[in-house]
């Protein structure tokens, strides 16, 4: 028997009228009949007395509905605990990164994991450190792509990626030809970089600082991709993390190693209010397998 015409038959029982009850339940009155007629035939008896115009049951009926409404009741009831029990499986994790999604990989990462664990949801506030570090204070990450000046240290802390500053040029550009650009090459060249809060910056005007030399940088702006056209159409030297040039890279521009090296570090944490269950163990693992692949192919 079908759940749906078990309740069909409670609403019949309860508004004693086919019209009133089809209403209710939005089917024609015709195939509310069917259905009741169909309970009658796999019960075996005769639910609904028919003798006069009114709707009115019989003892079996009575009886029938009776169980119809603890069966209704009880398939109910197994359906919240389920929804209950699924909704507590769900692990909601929020992700921070710093602005290194695609470029890194860690979209595939989420999505892998995802695949083997359905019951994960991710949330991900990508952004750059400052705004990630005040989130991170106020318990709303979870897990952590932070661009950072040295390796990991702690146990449920990785070093995703190692990288070092590099420089980008259109390949018609004087310095095309190049193996490494130092700074001292970089004399009344515009330069094109992430804004100032971004940490490559700040560890370039460090070093800039520590060699009295005085930067000439006439353009920032967050997105790789402006900086790379930037240097495509433009006459100066974009600086940009290896990685990230090399993943918007096209045929039109050179990159080149720059010295002295400035390297920094994407670590992966797993914040200290975080209870690691399967589906965050198999993020963490595919995490490190990416980190471990990297290394081997640089």
């Amino acid at each position: 028997m079908e759940i749906a015409h078990l309740n069909e038959f409670i609403i019949l029982a309860q508004y004693k009228n086919y019209f009133k009850a089809s209403q209710s339940l939005y089917i024609a009155q015709s195939t509310l009949s069917k259905h009741i007629v169909a309970l009658e035939n796999e019960c075996g008896y005769q639910l609904i007395d028919r003798s006069n115009k009114q709707i009115k049951l019989t003892e079996a009926g009575e009886l029938f509905l009776h169980y119809a409404q603890l069966i209704v009741q009880n398939h109910q009831e197994m359906q919240e605990h389920l929804q209950q029990q699924t909704a507590s499986e769900i692990t909601s994790i929020n992700l921070g990164t710093s602005r290194v999604m695609i470029e890194y990989g860690i979209t595939e990462i989420v999505s892998e994991t995802m695949k083997a664990h359905p019951n994960l949801r991710f949330k991900v506030h990508e952004g750059f450190e400052p705004d990630l570090h005040q989130m991170i204070e106020e318990g709303r990450i979870d897990i952590s792509f932070l661009r950072e000046r040295t390796p990991a240290i702690g146990e449920y802390s990785y070093t995703y990626v190692q990288e070092r500053l590099c420089a980008v040029v259109d390949k018609s550009h004087a310095f095309a030809a190049e193996s490494e650009i130092s700074l001292n090459m970089l004399k009344d060249i515009e330069l094109y970089m992430t804004p100032d809060f971004t940490l490559e910056h700040e560890l370039f005007l460090s070093l800039c600082k520590r060699e009295q030399f005085y930067p000439m940088i006439s353009f920032t702006a967050p997105r790789i991709e402006n900086l790379l056209e930037m240097a495509h159409i433009g006459e100066g030297v974009a600086l940009i993390m290896e990685q990230q040039a090399r993943y918007f890279a096209d045929d039109c521009i050179k990159i080149i190693p720059f010295e002295p090296n400035i390297t920094t570090y994407i670590n992966m944490t797993v914040h200290d209010h975080v209870t690691i269950n399967d589906g965050i163990a198999a993020f963490i693992n595919l995490a490190k397998l990416e980190s471990t692949a990297t290394s081997e192919n640089e």
